[in-house]
Formats: C-alpha cells, sequence, structure tokens
C-alpha cells in the first residue's frame, strides 16, 4: 500500500475539520481572542444560528498590518513563545489553530486596528485562499466576520444542527462569558434581536442580565481563600433549586469551564436541603496559580485538570456549607472538617464532619419570598375522590372503551425502547415482563380486584390486600398513574380532548435555552391540551390543560421536562408524544395522601373495570404479590 504526502489544502482542511465543529465553536474561539486582545466591549451578532453568518467586533489592541496575514497562518499565536508557556498558560487562546482553522471553512474578512496606526487594514480569505491586506476604516479594536460555514465541505454543512439548536450552543456559551467578565460590556445579537446587553460592572448585575430578578433575589454571596486558593461568587438560598444544572457555572482563572469536581462538590454541600430531582445553582469564581491546572486537555479548553482535586472539593465544599449555615443562624460559627482519603494514588472524597449541634434549636427563616411559583411546597390540597378517579358518568361516558391491554404494552415497548435515556424504564420493564409468568400471571387479569380484602395502608403510600393465600401490596399512585395514562392516552388518540381554560394563567421563569426548548415542544404539548407560550422575556405562560388532567401539578410537570430537555429530541414525534403524556400524568398525581375506604374501594373498582397493565407509565410495578409459604418460611414454618 502506498504512502501519500497531503497536500497543505488537505492537512489544513483536516485541522480545520478538528477546531471548527460548529458554529459555537467559532464564537468562542473568537472571544477568546478579543478577551486576550484585552478588550472591554464585545459584540457578537449571529444569523441562522450562526451557519451563515458571525461576527464578532472589540475595542482591543488590535492587530497591526505586518502580522494580519501571520495570523491566519497555522500554529501561529501571540500568547505562547516557548515550551515552557505551555507550564503556565494564562490566555483564553493559546494554540495558534483559530483563525487558521476558521478562514479554511468558511469566508472570512478581517478589519483591525492598533493605536498607533492610523489607518485600519483589512484582509479576506476565502476558504483558504488570501486575498490582499488593504487600508480601511475602524476605530480601534479588531472587527470578524465569518460567512458561509463549511460552503466547501457539503459534506460537513449537512451535519450541522438545526439553526436554533446551534443558536441554543452559542445563546448558552455567550451567557457564560458574561459571567465569567462581568466588568467587560457585552452585546449579543440574533437574527437582529438583541439577546444580551450587559453594563459591564459586577457580576450581580451579569446575573441579572442572563437568569433575570427572580434568580438574583434568590442568591447570596459566598466567598472563602485557601492558602494561593480563592472562590467566590453566589450560590442559591435554601429553598431554591432547578431542574438541570444548566443554571451552573464555574470559572477559573477567567475560563468558564465544566468540571464534575466542583458540581459535586455543590452538590454535595446542598443534598440534604434539596429535592429529588433538583440541582442548586451556581456562579463561581476560582482562582489560582496557572501551574496548578491543566487547560490544555481538550481543544474546546472547556475541560480541566487540577494538580490537587482533593484542595478543590475540600474549598468549594467547605465554603458553600458555611454559607448555608451562615444563611440560617448568622450569628453561629460553624466548624466543618474535611477528611480526604488516599488509596492507592486515586482521591477518594469521604462524608464531611459537621459540628452543628448549635443548630438544634435554632428556626430555619426562609430566604425566599414564597409566590406561586416556589420551589417549596407550602401545603397540600385535600384529596378528591371525584378528583383523582373521575367518577363522573358523564366523563366515563365521553370516550370509547380503554385503550386494550395489548396496546398499552405497545407504548410502553415504544418508549422502553427509545433512545431517550430519561430514567430505568428499560431495565424496569424487562425485569417486570420476566416475572409476569410468575408472580403477576394471577392478576394480570384484574377482573376479581373488587373481592380483595382490604387489610390496610402501608407509609401513605401502598395498599395491603389479601386475596387467598397471597398477601398484595399495591403502589396505588402507580395504579392512579395508571388509570389516569390510559384514559388519557384513549382521548389523544380519538381527538377527544376537552380543554380546560385556567382561571389564573401558570407563568414560570426559564432561562433562553430553556425557552426554546419548550416552544419547540409547543406543538406536541398543544396536541395534549397544553397551551403553552412565551410570555415577555424569560418567562412561559399556559394558559389551558387538558379537563382529564385537571389537578396536575403544572411547576412538577415543566420542571420534569427542563431536567431532561439534554436527551430530548422534538423531531422523535412519537416517543415524544408518549414521554410527554407519561409525564403529565405523573404530575397529576398527589403522592404522600392517605386514602379513605371509599377511595380504596373507589381504586380497586377502577382497576377492575378498566383492567390494565399492572406497571405505571415509566415501567414500575402496580403490585408486588408475597405467597403466604414465602410469609411462613421467613418465620420458619417452612423449610
Amino acid at each position: 500500500m502506498a504512502i501519500n504526502i497531503l497536500d497543505s489544502l488537505i492537512i489544513n482542511r483536516i485541522s480545520a475539520g478538528e477546531v471548527v465543529e460548529s458554529p459555537f465553536s467559532i464564537v468562542k474561539e473568537l472571544i477568546d481572542n478579543s478577551l486576550d486582545a484585552g478588550a472591554t466591549n464585545i459584540y457578537v451578532e449571529i444569523k441562522n444560528g450562526g451557519i451563515d453568518q458571525i461576527i464578532v467586533k472589540d475595542n482591543g489592541k488590535g492587530i497591526a498590518e505586518e502580522d494580519i496575514i501571520k495570523a491566519f497562518l497555522p500554529h501561529a499565536t501571540s500568547k505562547i513563545k516557548n515550551i515552557e508557556d505551555l507550564d503556565s498558560i494564562a490566555t483564553l487562546g493559546f494554540r495558534g489553530e483559530a483563525l487558521a482553522s476558521i478562514s479554511n471553512v468558511t469566508q472570512t474578512t478581517l478589519i483591525s486596528k492598533t493605536n498607533q496606526a492610523d489607518f485600519a487594514f483589512k484582509l479576506e480569505v476565502n476558504g483558504g485562499k488570501f486575498g490582499d491586506v488593504e487600508p480601511t476604516s475602524l476605530d480601534c479594536g479588531t472587527k470578524i466576520e465569518v460567512n458561509n460555514l463549511f460552503f466547501n465541505i457539503p459534506a460537513r454543512r449537512k451535519f450541522l444542527k438545526k439553526p436554533k439548536q446551534e443558536e441554543n450552543q452559542i445563546t448558552n456559551i455567550i451567557s457564560r462569558y458574561i459571567l465569567a467578565n462581568p466588568s467587560i460590556s457585552f452585546k449579543y445579537v440574533v437574527d437582529n434581536n438583541v439577546i444580551y446587553q450587559t453594563t459591564g460592572k459586577t457580576l450581580q448585575d451579569a446575573i441579572y442580565c442572563v437568569y433575570g430578578n427572580d434568580i438574583t433575589q434568590n442568591t447570596m454571596y459566598i466567598k472563602k481563600e485557601t492558602g494561593n486558593l480563592k472562590l467566590e461568587g453566589y450560590i442559591s438560598k435554601i429553598g431554591f433549586s432547578k431542574p438541570n444544572t444548566t443554571y451552573q457555572t464555574l470559572i477559573i482563572n477567567g475560563r468558564y469551564v465544566i468540571d464534575e469536581i466542583v458540581s459535586k462538590a455543590v452538590y454535595m454541600a446542598f443534598e440534604e436541603y434539596l429535592m429529588t430531582r433538583q440541582f442548586p445553582f451556581y456562579v463561581l469564581n476560582l482562582t489560582m496559580p496557572n501551574v496548578d491546572i491543566d487547560v490544555n486537555v481538550h481543544p474546546s479548553k472547556m475541560n480541566v485538570k487540577f494538580a490537587n482535586p482533593s484542595k478543590i472539593y475540600d474549598l468549594v465544599y467547605t465554603a458553600c456549607r458555611s454559607a448555608i449555615y451562615n444563611s440560617i443562624s448568622p450569628k453561629t460559627e460553624h466548624k466543618i472538617e474535611y477528611i480526604e482519603e488516599n488509596n492507592n494514588n486515586n482521591t477518594s472524597f469521604s462524608i464531611i464532619k459537621t459540628d452543628i449541634n448549635s443548630l438544634k434549636e435554632i428556626e430555619i427563616e426562609p430566604n425566599v419570598k414564597f409566590n406561586s411559583n416556589s420551589n417549596v411546597v407550602l401545603r397540600q390540597t385535600a384529596y378528591s375522590p371525584i378528583t383523582f378517579f373521575d367518577l363522573k358518568q358523564n366523563d366515563l361516558n365521553s370516550s370509547t372503551n380503554s385503550v386494550s391491554t395489548q396496546e398499552n404494552e405497545e407504548f410502553a415497548t415504544d418508549f422502553n425502547k427509545s433512545d431517550l435515556n430519561l430514567n430505568e424504564t428499560q431495565n424496569n420493564a424487562n425485569e417486570l415482563k420476566s416475572n409476569t409468568n410468575s408472580n403477576l400471571t394471577p392478576y394480570k387479569d384484574v377482573s376479581n380486584f373488587v373481592d380483595f380484602k382490604i387489610i390496610g395502608e402501608l407509609f401513605n403510600e401502598f395498599l395491603v390486600l389479601e386475596k387467598g393465600n397471597n398477601l398484595i401490596l399495591l403502589d396505588f399512585h402507580a395504579g392512579h398513574e395508571r388509570l389516569n395514562y390510559d384514559k388519557f392516552t384513549n382521548m389523544v388518540n380519538s381527538r377527544n380532548i376537552v380543554i380546560q381554560q385556567l382561571l389564573v394563567p401558570y407563568i414560570q421563569d426559564v432561562n433562553k435555552i430553556e425557552l426554546d426548548f419548550i416552544l419547540e415542544l409547543k406543538p406536541k404539548l398543544l396536541e395534549l391540551g397544553f397551551e403553552i407560550d412565551q410570555f415577555g422575556e424569560n418567562k412561559i405562560i399556559i394558559q389551558s390543560i387538558p379537563m382529564q388532567l385537571k389537578d396536575i401539578n403544572l411547576k412538577e410537570f415543566v420542571d420534569d421536562l427542563l431536567h431532561d430537555m439534554k436527551n430530548l429530541r422534538p423531531k422523535m414525534n412519537n416517543e415524544i408524544k408518549h414521554y410527554l403524556m407519561q409525564k403529565a400524568c405523573k404530575s397529576s398525581v398527589k403522592s404522600g395522601m392517605k386514602l379513605t375506604e371509599l377511595e380504596i374501594k373507589e381504586l380497586l373498582k377502577n382497576l377492575d373495570e378498566n383492567n390494565p397493565v399492572l406497571l405505571c407509565p415509566h415501567g414500575r410495578p402496580v403490585i408486588t404479590v408475597i405467597s403466604r409459604s414465602q410469609i411462613e418460611k421467613w418465620f420458619k414454618r417452612l423449610v
């Protein structure tokens, strides 16, 4: 086999493909260069998700006429001079690949002027082909315009995401730059609409610009120094959380990065105050010696390695815990001890020992002004059997017969086979199916459910029933969810959805990425009876819901969608439809309530009449059967 020496054009195209993955990567590289140039004002504009055009303009130092062509050559950089510089990188961009790679797969125009120059100078590079350097006009600084990404590599262009998805990635990184550089004025424009415009003042101002007033008012300042490590920023107050980690920002030495050690430390500090599937908000700025951190891990420069990760964990955890305790009792000092274990050079983090004896008699004062959108549930609505089981005769007769058992199994199977990976549905369903021929077989046909002897309730979650020589534990919330799902599915499939207008519309704060995600789901939600729309800059409004789910907890429903948004793809029509119905039905069931004997009988009656598959829509079992012989073995009556 002959070995070919590739020409420079092919080499540059390959290199460009490694650095320029999407419009997002171009925006990031160009902003890094602006910041390294000392800019205090940065303007970013994109069109069609950055695929058609990206403009980044700054008031930095500029590039001298004689250096403009050099800036587009591979591995040309002003930020590294010798090999020792790699051990303590202090600039955001440093590889010397950005402009060379970008200009090889786009039509790029650079205009730049230094303070010493009388004129600005312009250079156009079209797919790697250089034009002439010409004088032009521009204030001090640099303007780079990038057009038609991958115009000369159609195979790469067709694999770009939809413009809205590309835009969301760029919006996300712009928000991080704003939070990482609060003293710099940013203006971000998308398709001629201003998305962000900052004043270049404080971090709190930056948080307000990106997230709005609700989040800004629910944060507390945090600051801690240990040796040459310094941490400061804002974390969420107790009782305030978010359904996903998109509200978490870590900046290290001015660079936005993603790091699991810091994320874990913050989560563990808040763990006892968080509800399931909720995460703390934070914007943290960590300053440390450059020699103690490696940013040259990946071309994106968003992943880092610490020389001593245990110290970082310790700093972040103890700082967060101290802030939490001080918010509970500002006058009480709390001693926090950090324990590090090292086993075969692999650092692990043990439990933090905390002296909180003084907190036993302290009343926790709320840090959040609760309203209808609060994350903390203050009370639960009284249980209503009519609302729960929809016993009205006209409602029961308003649609055709319930979806058959076979159809229900098909829905569950379709969803389990999808690649959403939202929970452990597949494993649960497979395990349950394998058990169907044993414990669950006698109760697959529930025509005799009403004959079960009611023993009582367990933990306000399970019904304890007796039938023949078997003890049955029934998860009544899972059973109710199954009934709701079957009836709702039948209504959706028969296009017989009854919509109820909300007397008071539901409004929830979201960020830009979440807003775009919800709006992308809007047509599917409307099919199910949810009328949802944008309300102001960073809010959504729900004005109607399906009558079948009139008890739905809308905050729980929306939070579930936002929690899973990274794994959802709205183009997967059937899977998304089933997913939305599952989440809606789950949020319409109230948990932790005690049932009356009448309500228990109504549930058993509904299970008996509708003959559902004895799995909740997510694959969890509705019943578990324990035989008399099993119980007797426990007590050694049988060997």
